[in-house]
């Protein structure tokens, strides 16, 4: 039992010396989390770096959910970094995926009176294709009013008239197409004649 005992305290200790070191993090995200557990990957640019601690309404702000961030120490948190919820195909799990932390861009650090360092938030895919469709509909739909008010009763009369008169233009052009063909040739040995003389009157005045 002695020796178990011994066995498994060098088990445990050597297991200890390998293991990763973490920084935590917070991020805030003004959307559902639905899909998200804890201990959810984070990834940076689809690598594993870390995983999600605890999710809790953000204190003083419950339009806000908080993420606490697990995150290997090392890894490219600056603060430029962005984190940003996805969902894996169509399973609905979701991750946490940062991107940025460039070169040129310091280190994040916490700020005085908060605990961990804030990782800023962006929208997802999803609220972007959801704003894009809302904004979408939005502008169909007054496109459809304006519509519906730019063809009234009175426009769509006016509008009837003008293809009748314009039916008629094109009845009255077509039988006299034969006439507006002369007038067409002769204006055009109107303008070869003036070009000619236009070519000869340096000369004319010359003399």
């Amino acid at each position: 039992l002695g020796a178990g005992l011994i066995a498994g305290v060098l088990w445990f200790s050597s297991g200890g010396a390998y293991r990763k070191a973490y920084d935590t993090y917070h991020t805030y995200v003004a959307e559902s989390v639905s899909g998200l557990s804890l201990d959810a990957p984070v990834r940076y640019r689809g690598v594993e770096v870390g995983r999600v601690r605890k999710m809790a309404l953000a204190p003083g702000n419950i339009q806000l959910v908080q993420l606490t961030l697990d995150i290997e120490r090392g890894s490219p948190v600056n603060q430029d970094t962005v984190a940003v919820l996805r969902v894996q195909g169509l399973t609905g799990i979701a991750h946490v995926e940062l991107s940025g932390g460039s070169s040129a861009s310091q280190p994040l650090e916490a700020r005085p009176g908060e605990d961990y360092p804030v990782i800023r938030s962006g929208p997802s895919l999803m609220v972007r294709l959801d704003s894009a469709v809302s904004a979408l509909l939005t502008n169909a739909n007054r496109t459809s009013v304006s519509m519906n008010a730019l063809m009234d009763e009175d426009n769509r009369r006016a509008f009837k008239q003008t293809l009748a008169e314009l039916q008629v233009l094109s009845r009255t052009l077509a039988a006299r197409s034969a006439a507006i063909d002369s007038s067409l040739l002769n204006t055009a040995r109107t303008m070869d004649n003036t070009a000619r003389l236009s070519g000869d009157l340096p000369r004319l005045v010359e003399r």
